[in-house]
């Protein structure tokens, strides 16, 4: 079930940037590290990296999906979702945000909850992913009903 849920994960990311680059450039020498370990699949490389970043700024949105990926990556969905909730307390209207988090949900089977979380990515007229965003949304309305009739 779990290689299901990261097989959903990695068909829901590439939701900040493009395929090409799923996760945000930076400055940050430690957080380039993080990302750059993290496309190659080397989590354990990758991790200190990451907690430096959001350690060095800890509202940094970039750090954060950095690191919320990386909880997804480990299948440690839960520790994604407190930092996507941690992050929309100083952070409300970001559509970037509102995407991702649902996405996280999504993976954690909270398929209505996530939903309503796609649907608040409007409110953020700034952000310039919507389509992909309502590709995300689909995927995860689908993956619903086939969980949903598994027994």
């Amino acid at each position: 079930m779990r290689a299901a849920l990261l097989l959903i994960a990695l068909a829901l990311m590439g939701c900040t940037a493009s395929s090409n680059d799923p996760l945000p450039v930076s400055k940050d020498v430690r957080l380039q590290l993080g990302v750059a370990y993290l496309n190659k699949g080397r989590l354990e490389l990758a991790k200190p990296h990451l907690q430096a970043a959001m350690k060095r700024n800890p509202r940094s949105l970039n750090a954060l999906f950095a690191l919320a990926q990386w909880h997804l990556a480990a299948n440690e969905t839960d520790s994604a979702l407190s930092l996507y909730q941690q992050a929309l307390s100083w952070q409300p209207m970001s559509g970037a945000l509102y995407n991702n988090y649902a996405v996280a949900l999504c993976m954690a089977g909270e398929w209505e909850k996530a939903l309503g979380y796609f649907d608040k990515v409007r409110l953020d007229t700034q952000y310039p992913f919507h389509t992909k965003s309502q590709q995300n949304r689909a995927r995860c309305e689908k993956n619903k009903g086939h969980y949903a009739s598994q027994p």
